[in-house]
């Protein structure tokens, strides 16, 4: 048997052809890397909070949903959760065929409406509504809808909503804030 010998010309190949290969490979896992990172890097994160104030004569609660992530998130809807079903957030509208006499006890001095594709920028907050109640009602109301503790929303809101790449969507409810990543 004769042995043959590997020409210097043959390895030089055969080792650039497996250094090109192992770069195409790194090259492949960094543009992965570098696309998760982008993604990442404009992740959007809704958050709610009921903010209540006011003085010796008025109470004012006010709803507000603020996107706390790294980049504007684009809502797909939005809606009041009230008794296991979707009503269009504008609460004005939801009071009045769900809970009439909220209207009577206060009233509402601002509320918002959202449409599909409404965007809220990094740090965004906006109001969904300000109602103001006199201090001497407040009692009633909470009793008509039977909020117990200070943490209780008679209000809850759901958000389905998306980061500009509008390939993931997630779902917040204002009575859980933690956004749930949903199939699409």
């Amino acid at each position: 048997m004769k042995i043959k010998k590997i020409s210097t010309d043959r390895i030089l190949g055969i080792s650039a052809m497996l250094i090109s290969m192992l770069t195409l490979i790194i090259f492949i896992y960094q543009t992965d890397i570098m696309r998760v990172q982008s993604k990442l890097s404009v992740k959007p994160r809704l958050d709610f909070t009921m903010n209540q104030g006011g003085n010796d004569s008025i109470v004012i609660l006010q709803q507000v949903i603020e996107n706390k992530g790294l980049g504007p998130a684009i809502i797909d809807s939005i809606y009041f959760v009230y008794k296991d079903a979707h009503h269009e957030v504008s609460a004005e509208i939801f009071l009045e065929k769900n809970l009439p006499k909220t209207l009577e006890y206060g009233y509402l001095a601002q509320h918002a409406s959202f449409g599909r594709g409404t965007t809220l920028t990094t740090n965004e907050e906006r109001a969904i509504f300000t109602y103001h109640i006199p201090v001497t009602k407040v009692d009633s109301l909470f009793a008509y809808l039977g909020i117990v503790g200070e943490d209780d929303n008679p209000f809850p809101i759901e958000v389905i909503y998306t980061s500009i790449y509008e390939d993931e969507l997630w779902k917040v409810a204002s009575n859980e804030n933690i956004p749930k990543k949903m199939d699409r």
